[in-house]
């Protein structure tokens, strides 16, 4: 039996308003409510950086996340328990009932100065950063106690509690205290004598100069000396020399 054109039509309609239904259908089941579902599982994450962990807790709970303690590690303003870094950071999308990884505070890196009296300068300095410090400034001062080149102390002292990193300052010796002396008389010695003579005595021959003579008496000799005879000196100073030339 022949169908009808105007029948024939119908069902073709029906057909495509039927297949249309079923792609809707299809759109709405797999891609809109996967979407939609998505975003509504979605919040962003809150800024806990300086929170305390109990206060972070809190604040992540509210927006329906939690927290997990990663690490702790020393910080030299954020205070012993407060959150220094959060992952994922804020803002960012994280899915509802996930937890977000922090790094909590442990307040400063304190350490004990250890004992430097008596080493070498050269070794206290290693002992001093091996244990956390920098030697910020080296003095110096005469000592009968302690060999000179050895450290005296510490400032502030060992056993101290300092944050890491701290300055401090190392004291060290210059051995005894030099005893005064009496400048002896160089004038009328040849430059070899005087020098001879100043270093028994531990002074230093700085300066050697050479002026015409007055008469051939005062040639090669030394006719003028600074400090002058009589003067008090200490073992180290400086001996300058005139000497008269032909």
């Amino acid at each position: 039996m022949k169908v009808p054109a105007i029948v024939r039509r119908a069902l073709f309609a029906l057909s495509a308003v039927a297949a249309a239904v079923v792609a809707a259908a299809l759109l709405v089941n797999y891609v809109v409510m996967p979407i939609m579902v998505r975003q509504g599982d979605l919040v962003p994450a809150p800024d806990l950086a300086g929170r305390s962990l109990v206060e972070a807790r809190r604040v992540a709970e509210e927006a329906g996340l939690g927290i997990r303690v990663s690490a702790e590690q020393p910080d030299p303003e954020i205070p012993a328990g407060a959150i220094v870094e959060q992952k994922p950071g804020p803002g960012v999308d994280v899915k509802r009932g996930r937890s977000m990884a922090v790094v909590v505070s442990a307040g400063l890196d304190l350490k004990v100065i250890p004992p430097l009296s008596g080493l070498t300068a050269r070794q206290a300095q290693l002992d001093a950063e091996a244990a956390g410090f920098a030697v910020s400034r080296v003095g110096e001062v005469h000592t009968d106690r302690i060999e000179r080149g050895r450290v005296v102390g510490t400032m502030p002292r060992s056993g101290s509690i300092m944050p890491a990193g701290s300055g401090i300052v190392m004291v060290v010796s210059l051995g005894p205290r030099p005893l005064p002396l009496v400048m002896p008389s160089l004038v009328g010695r040849t430059p070899e004598e005087a020098r001879m003579i100043a270093e028994e005595l531990g002074l230093v021959v700085r300066s050697v100069r050479y002026d015409r003579a007055r008469s051939d008496v005062l040639r090669d000799v030394v006719v003028v000396q600074e400090p002058v005879a009589g003067a008090r000196v200490v073992e180290g100073n400086g001996v300058t020399l005139r000497v008269g030339k032909g």
